[in-house]
């Protein structure tokens, strides 16, 4: 698997942009292994709903969010989405994400 499990100190050492609300926990957090891609899994606080959300970096090698997929039932589903994502787009030979207009939701 070329996705890993980090602390949040590990993650939070490679600058990303999660935007979190007073709303939302983050639980989990993720690096691809060449660190071309992270990710996190939020908590809706006070309800059973999961997001995942993928950063790329942009062209001056910052991290910014280039997909999330909302609604999901279970931390484990989140993580699945996140490892099937990073591994579809890590396929593509993509290194950089140029910003367009935002976050890619699905």
């Amino acid at each position: 698997m070329s996705v890993q499990s980090v602390s949040q100190k590990s993650f939070d050492q490679l600058h990303p942009r999660r935007r979190s609300s007073w709303a939302e926990q983050d639980v989990e957090w993720f690096i691809e292994r060449s660190r071309t891609l992270i990710a996190y899994i939020e908590r809706t606080i006070g309800v059973d709903d999961w997001r995942a959300v993928i950063e790329g970096r942009d062209e001056h090698g910052e991290f910014y969010g280039i997909e999330s997929v909302d609604g999901l039932s279970s931390q484990e589903d989140a993580r699945t989405v996140i490892e099937k994502r990073i591994n579809d787009i890590m396929a593509t030979g993509l290194k950089v994400f140029p910003r367009f207009s935002g976050v890619r939701s699905r």
